[in-house]
């Protein structure tokens, strides 16, 4: 199935393929589509991501066109 991937934020300085369409199995959660794209454990903590414009958490099932947005957290002060 095909997932459109929109990324916003600083991936560039932690490497990540930004390949805006993603090819994952019948069953993958958006944990398996984290992992596809290259982040570690320790970077998961600092994305958040949406759904078809929803909020997503890392267990949740995506389907064939879903259209999922990464966006980096920024923090510090």
């Amino acid at each position: 199935m095909k997932i459109y991937v929109e990324y916003k934020g600083f991936f560039d300085a932690r490497k990540i393929k930004q390949e805006p369409v993603i090819e994952m199995s019948e069953g993958s959660t958006m944990d398996d589509l984290y992992r596809r794209i290259g982040f570690q454990e320790e970077d998961i903590g600092h994305i958040q991501s949406f759904l078809n414009k929803d909020a997503s958490w890392k267990s949740t099932k995506l389907k064939n066109n879903d259209q999922v947005t990464i966006v980096w957290i920024l923090t510090g002060g």
